[in-house]
């Protein structure tokens, strides 16, 4: 699960993450060769059972993983590619979440943070609803528009995958209209997960739910890692304002260190950390 746009609503969060974490959230593959996809495709069922998701299902909803396409477009080519996402990509994708072929899907694009640029991320509860989604998507695209098609093919200067299971949502009912999503990502010792997860929950989630009960922020998503990256573990805040990036971790770090041992505890499990801050996608003229 999360988000750009394709019809957004309370069950939004699923369908685009809830458009954080579809999703998480979320750089979709637009066109990719389908060799190519099929090759991800295997590489990743060998290790299917990793953690963490990119894409928000509902509390009532069972959590599933999300699938989360990176991608690098030429800023020239920028506005071209969001273009073709809304008039050939979004139909494809809206008449497969229709026939329940995934759960849900957004996209974002980049604004603070990382190599990528466009994030696109699918919702699905097993692995074999990814397996017919590329099958169907890509040869819909490719069936649509051959010339749409090709031209996104030669806009994508790299591009990287990655799943990630869907371990918690708090995501209000009906879901606001998120504007960022601020992509939090740790590498946490195996060894030590259990004890990072025990921690999160007794000391970090509660500050966060408060900042929801405020106004501060608008939900939160934590996912667990299971295929690509470097990554293992990662919190994606929703957010309506800029402004609220800051009042809320100003309040986070500063009550997680008025706590000098639990911030060194923490401190010591974290091996690497990374932070991105992702947009909503306007259309085209908006």
């Amino acid at each position: 699960m999360y988000g750009a746009r394709s019809p957004t609503s309370a069950r939004s969060l699923t369908r685009h993450l809830k458009r954080v974490t579809l999703g998480d959230n979320f750089a979709l593959v637009l066109f990719l060769p389908e060799v190519q996809m099929r090759r991800i495709i295997s590489s990743a069922m060998a290790g299917l059972l990793l953690v963490g998701p990119q894409l928000a299902a509902q509390q009532d909803e069972e959590p599933g993983q999300v699938y989360v396409a990176y991608h690098k477009v030429s800023f020239a080519d920028m506005q071209e590619w969001i273009g073709i996402y809304y008039e050939h990509t979004v139909p494809v994708l809206e008449a497969l979440q229709e026939e329940g072929v995934i759960q849900g899907w957004n996209v974002w694009q980049h604004s603070t943070g990382g190599e990528y640029n466009w994030r696109f991320g699918i919702r699905a509860t097993d692995w074999s609803q990814y397996s017919r989604f590329w099958s169907e998507f890509l040869s819909r695209l490719q069936e649509g528009s051959p010339e749409a098609f090709s031209r996104s093919l030669a806009m994508i200067q790299a591009h990287h995958d990655e799943i990630w299971d869907i371990d918690e949502v708090h995501v209000p009912d009906p879901a606001p209209a998120f504007q960022y999503i601020y992509d939090s990502q740790f590498q946490i010792s195996f060894a030590d997960i259990e004890e990072w997860n025990r921690a999160w929950n007794e000391t970090a989630a509660p500050i966060l739910n408060g900042a929801m009960e405020d106004g501060i922020l608008g939900g939160w998503v934590r996912e667990g890692h299971n295929t690509g990256g470097r990554y293992n573990w990662k919190v994606l805040y929703l957010f309506e304002e800029w402004d609220h990036i800051d009042d809320l971790f100003e309040r986070l770090v500063s009550q997680l260190m008025a706590d000098a041992e639990l911030w060194q505890k923490l401190g010591r499990m974290v091996a690497a950390h990374d932070d991105i801050i992702w947009t909503s996608v306007p259309e085209p003229g908006m």
